[in-house]
């Protein structure tokens, strides 16, 4: 009994000091008010008057003019335990799509809607490859010398089939680089990205598992390597140390992009993109376009060079034009070894699809573990969505320092600016 009426005389003593202190609190706000109105009106007494109400309602009132925001049903109302500033879930006008924060070193431009490795092996501009150009020169010098001179030369002796179908695979090579290029190749997101994404449950429906392997490994994903089950690991899965991520078999993490592709063939710096799963078909099409524009276009154009037209072209341009007219038709000679390249690469890929290996596979000895073919497997529908809304702090990984790329060789000489 004695100890019972100690608590009780405590807990009337705490009562008691709790409302002096909203008491005093409420004088100390109403005399500020009253000396501000003196000053510059009545309308900041009329606002803080009604606190003197109640005790609770000065301490909630001293909150919110001390800068925090203390909660209705915060019984202690210690000003001090409050969050500062707007809660990090009061809306999401701090998000931003998923490609403008990209943590990988794809390029996305068109608002998200393409996409490209964006290496820069060159180093002078920080968004073209200079393998990639060179495929561009190869493709339109020769195109736009034989729809300048042959096509319409060809228009005019009444025959249409064959400038008709040189115009067709022109239209063809192009939209297949163009495609391979700028497509996603099948890139498996990142650990944060599917946490800021929150896509973990899509990508186990669409994938077959789950790639984060949250039942076994702590969230940011460090250490995952030994959690891998030990039947998964026999099929082919493995465990990514930069994309903290379980990926499936005949993927790899590529080192010039830094993602994860499914069933990746190589990264070609000719297209700067990687080649994997869902723009294979786009690169072999490419490959197959591009020798047979060279089959139509090269030898139409020796054979119009070595023409009367020709010759009375040739001696009509003057001295400054000659140069630069020459050195097309030596460009024109590149091209021809370029496209005996081509059809080498083309016989090699040729090869690999119809033994069903990728060009890793082929190089490293390593065995197709799920029997898939290379070419005619399906597609995959895409595994991210670069129109997602995340907030920035949530792709920041707390154990890694933030990697700054220098932009060229001369920022990383002298700085960017």
């Amino acid at each position: 009994q004695a100890t019972w009426g100690l608590e009780a005389t405590g807990g009337s003593m705490g009562e008691q000091a709790t409302e002096e202190e909203g008491e005093a609190c409420a004088r100390h706000l109403q005399h500020q008010a009253a000396s501000t109105a003196c000053e510059g009106g009545n309308s900041v007494h009329a606002a803080v008057a009604p606190v003197a109400a109640s005790p609770s309602a000065g301490l909630q009132q001293s909150a919110v003019l001390l800068g925090r925001a203390a909660r209705a049903d915060d019984e202690d109302g210690d000003l001090e335990r409050q969050p500062l500033g707007t809660p990090r879930d009061a809306g999401n006008s701090h998000c931003v799509p998923l490609y403008s924060i990209w943590p990988a070193r794809n390029k996305f431009f068109c608002r998200g809607m393409f996409m490209t490795g964006g290496e820069t092996e060159v180093g002078i501009t920080p968004n073209c490859s200079a393998p990639n150009f060179c495929v561009w020169v190869c493709i339109l010098a020769p195109s736009s010398m034989y729809f300048m001179w042959v096509f319409p030369h060809l228009i005019r002796q009444g025959k249409y089939a064959m400038p008709i179908a040189t115009l067709i695979v022109f239209l063809m090579t192009s939209g297949f680089l163009l495609a391979t290029c700028c497509s996603d190749p099948g890139i498996i997101p990142r650990r944060e990205v599917v946490l800021a994404t929150d896509t973990a449950a899509r990508l186990e429906a669409v994938l077959g598992f789950d790639i984060l392997m949250a039942e076994n490994i702590p969230k940011d994903g460090q250490g995952g390597a030994r959690y891998v089950p030990s039947d998964l690991a026999r099929q082919g899965y493995k465990w990514c140390r930069t994309c903290r991520i379980l990926r499936p078999p005949r993927s790899s993490h590529c080192p010039d992009c830094d993602n994860c592709v499914l069933r990746y063939d190589h990264h070609c710096p000719f297209v700067n993109n990687c080649v994997g799963q869902r723009n294979y078909h786009f690169f072999f099409g490419f490959v197959t376009s591009v020798i047979c524009l060279a089959f139509l276009v090269l030898p139409m154009l020796f054979w119009f060079m070595k023409s009367d037209r020709f010759e009375l072209m040739a001696s009509g341009l003057s001295t400054t034009l000659e140069p630069l007219f020459y050195g097309l038709i030596a460009c024109g000679s590149l091209v021809g070894i370029a496209a005996m390249l081509s059809m080498v690469l083309w016989f090699y890929h040729l090869f690999l699809i119809t033994t069903n290996r990728t060009t890793k596979e082929f190089r490293r000895k390593l065995p197709n573990a799920e029997e898939e073919p290379t070419l005619c497997a399906a597609r995959g529908p895409r595994l991210f969505s670069p129109w997602a809304l995340v907030d920035p702090r949530d792709m920041a990984r707390g154990d890694e320092a933030s990697r700054l790329e220098p932009s060229s060789i001369f920022s990383a000489c002298f700085g960017d600016d």
